[in-house]
């Protein structure tokens, strides 16, 4: 791929949400950019499987509303009239002693911030409502650093909380372990509370009232949303099945693929996981490859289960469930697909979404055994009396950042070494942020500045 061709202004590597998003960016902006995925198709972890009239999001499911970027997307890109919103009221279930308990509906990511809250939250034991209903009274002593969501929790709500909220919720939304996910990171909304207001149950209190509609999806799943991006890009921008072995170089830089061939690019915008961007980096910049490497991530297996709906005997009321670890199960969390979003399965049928543990263990499993594993886990919550209709597994190895303890400083030391590399940009889940609006917002930035800087460099040498 060498030859006389001018570098190309920006060359984005990685085809999901983030390399597609900045890809739009930087045409918008009438730059010359190339975008090289590895896989045959883009989008990344944003999936969306329909088979024998289900309709399945194998990675991200919900929009979340009060973070405004990917909303704002959709409606760039024409897809705001298949927004939907939830069919039900966001009650969430944790599993104690093999029974399904309700969380509270009005709190604070599951915890309780007021009396009321506490009350209604069944999910606890009254010494563990107490407890909880005593944060209010606890004085402010957060650390100087950072801290894990699993301390936190304990310190300001007690054991209980940690273990039925900060493990299978806060944690487990990441499928991450508890007592090594950065407070800071994920969930500084809790630490600034504490800091600025003394307390969780008082921010919240002062907060100005929340209504619904916190979440939506698009009505046939969130694939509309990388598919919309690809189609609006020119044809000659996206290129499949192009696996990068490395970059090279400085001001100019190289990128060269598996297959020993090669462009230039004035810019490079590495839109891919920490890993895969360490690896690249080796080459270029071995204090950068390093640091990437120091970001972790587990892999996610999700089990998706379809019954008839005359099969569950308990009505689904609610958007699901988690389980703690020390109710030792295969299962994870659920989510009562069907009776969270409309339209994902046939009349008569109900879906269900499965997150399994992630350890090696499980993932050397077979499809059948991951399948027999997560129905019979759920079989007596739910009291299910019949067999799946449709069973699918969805493996996706390291696919989850985990932003541990001391995340914001890992950044900026990567942020110090990019600053060394000019017109090198890393934006990706794992690095600013891990859910769709963050990675969005990042992307567009990071695409901003990239383009700013191939604007401003001098026409270079193709041969560099």
């Amino acid at each position: 791929m060498d030859g006389p061709t001018p570098p190309l202004d920006v060359a984005i590597i990685g085809g999901g949400i983030s390399g597609l998003t900045a890809a739009r960016e930087l045409c918008a902006r009438g730059c010359r950019v190339r975008l090289f995925e590895r896989a045959p198709r883009c989008g990344g972890l944003i999936e969306t499987d329909r088979v024998d009239g289900f309709v399945i999001d194998t990675g991200p499911d919900t929009l979340l509303a009060h973070k405004p970027a990917a909303l704002a997307l959709v409606k760039e890109l024409g897809l705001e009239a298949d927004l939907v919103s939830p069919l039900a009221v966001r009650t969430t279930y944790v599993v104690r002693g093999g029974v399904l308990r309700s969380l509270p509906e009005t709190s604070a990511l599951g915890l309780p911030t007021g009396w009321r809250t506490v009350v209604t939250a069944r999910a606890f034991s009254m010494r563990g409502r107490l407890r909880m209903a005593a944060e209010a009274f606890l004085p402010a002593h957060p650390p100087e650093g950072d801290e894990s969501i699993g301390s936190f929790v304990r310190r300001r709500f007690g054991r209980e909380a940690e273990a039925c909220v900060a493990e299978p919720v806060l944690a487990g939304l990441h499928r991450g372990d508890a007592w090594r996910l950065s407070l800071q990171a994920l969930f500084p909304m809790l630490a600034r509370a504490e800091r600025e207001h003394g307390s969780v149950a008082r921010a919240w209190r002062r907060m100005p009232a929340r209504t619904g509609g916190g979440s939506m999806s698009l009505r046939q799943g969130l694939e509309a949303i990388p598919a919309r991006l690809l189609a609006g890009l020119p044809p000659d921008v996206v290129r499949t099945g192009a696996a990068v072995a490395r970059i090279e170089g400085g001001g100019t830089y190289r990128i060269v693929f598996e297959d020993a061939s090669a462009v230039t690019a004035r810019a490079v915008l590495l839109a891919t996981p920490a890993h895969a961007s360490a690896r690249m980096l080796e080459w270029t910049d071995p204090r950068l490859s390093r640091a990437c490497a120091s970001i972790a991530y587990r892999t996610a297996i999700t089990v998706a289960l379809g019954y008839r709906s005359s099969a569950l005997t308990r009505p689904l009321e609610g958007w699901g469930f988690v389980v703690p670890a020390g109710e030792r199960r295969h299962v994870r969390s659920a989510s009562w697909v069907t009776s969270k979003w409309p339209g994902r399965a046939p009349r008569g049928c109900t879906l269900l979404r499965l997150s399994l543990h992630g350890d090696d263990g499980t993932l050397l499993r077979s499809d059948a055994s991951l399948v027999t594993a997560a129905h019979d886990d759920i079989r007596r919550l739910l009291a299910i009396t019949g067999d799946p209709i449709l069973a699918r597994v969805y493996r996706r190895p390291l696919a989850m950042p985990q932003l541990e303890v001391g995340h914001l400083e890992r950044m900026a030391a990567i942020d110090a070494a990019l600053a060394e590399r000019p017109g090198l940009f890393l934006s990706a889940a794992g690095f600013r942020g891990v859910g769709l609006p963050d990675c969005i917002a990042d992307a567009r930035a990071a695409a901003g500045r990239a383009a700013e800087f191939a604007a401003g460099q001098p026409p270079a040498s193709s041969a560099a």
